[in-house]
């Protein structure tokens, strides 16, 4: 009985083989060396510009709606945080110092910056922050 099953599952996988053909073989297809389409579109940082403004993001979980944040150096802004949630504003490209001043009772919350040291603290002030006409979007979120 046990030879039975043996040859009949040996009988059937001779058949499926011997039912494809050599040309059902996976074969390579033509341009899969080449680049693709959407590796020719222009990213943003091809695009440098050193008067176009930067995207800066500034994210706020803290529920307070009184947070600003300061830019002085090559020009000056200051923009505030939303209460809840993340907004995004314009900044020219230059080297700024950037604080964040405390508000409300001063209590110490999270202060987060790309590429520089978190703080812990009611207040945070980055030195030197280099904001350059190629930048990914740049983010400080407070929590």
């Amino acid at each position: 009985m046990k030879n039975l099953i043996y040859s009949s599952a040996l009988i059937f996988s001779f058949m499926i083989i011997m039912a494809c053909n050599k040309n059902d073989a996976i074969q390579p297809r033509k341009g899969l060396s080449q680049a693709d389409s959407l590796a020719a579109v222009e990213s943003p940082n091809q695009r440098c510009d050193s008067n176009a403004f930067v995207k800066y993001v500034l994210y706020n979980s803290t529920g307070i709606g009184s947070f600003t944040i300061n830019f002085s150096g090559e020009n000056n802004y200051s923009f505030a945080f939303p209460a809840y949630g993340s907004k995004t504003v314009d900044v020219k490209p230059g080297i700024y110092n950037i604080q964040i001043p405390p508000t409300g009772n001063f209590t110490s919350h999270g202060f987060f910056m790309d590429g520089k040291p978190d703080v812990k603290a009611p207040t945070a002030r980055y030195e030197s922050v280099k904001i350059g006409p190629c930048s990914v979007p740049l983010q400080t979120s407070i929590n």
